[in-house]
């Protein structure tokens, strides 16, 4: 299977993933988070096709050499039992972290892993994709968690928490 097309499947099952996600859990942040991740992730596809179509001149032996098998999103635990921890997790982003992060370690073995220069390269690009992608993903976070995060002045008569 082609590295790209691969790398494509996989954040199109991540995206199923997010949606997923955002239909079990009961907390209206969580729902906000997770439908804003999945368009997040439909966003990082477009990018990766648009990608895809300007290396049509790639040696494509290079790239058909992944098993399929690899090319598989699996999250780290099922999503009824994921949402029921993430319910009353202030921090539910962090396993979003996790996964791209292991994306990121997974483009860079694979890059130190090869000997074709041409591979290396895509790695790379893929690698600063997914790097970029995390940035948007740790944005949206701090833009759904910005309306509880405040700070109270007892100088403006805000002597009651509230």
């Amino acid at each position: 299977m082609n590295l790209l097309e691969c790398t494509i499947k996989m954040k199109q099952e991540t995206r199923a993933h997010y949606e997923r996600l955002s239909e079990s859990v009961t907390e209206d942040e969580l729902k906000r988070l997770f439908t804003l991740l999945a368009a997040a992730e439909e966003d990082h596809i477009e990018k990766l096709v648009s990608f895809k179509d300007k290396l049509s001149t790639i040696d494509s032996v290079a790239f058909n050499a992944l098993d399929e098998s690899v090319c598989v999103f699996g999250p780290h635990s099922d999503p009824q039992q994921l949402a029921e921890t993430l319910r009353n997790d202030p921090d539910a982003y962090r396993h979003v972290v996790k996964e791209e992060e292991e994306t990121i370690e997974f483009f860079n073995l694979l890059k130190n892993q090869s000997e074709n220069k041409q591979m290396k390269k895509v790695c790379q690009i893929l690698a600063d994709k997914e790097r970029k992608h995390l940035n948007t993903l740790e944005n949206i976070y701090f833009f759904v968690e910005e309306p509880r995060t405040y700070l109270e002045w007892g100088e403006f008569s805000n002597l009651k928490a509230l």
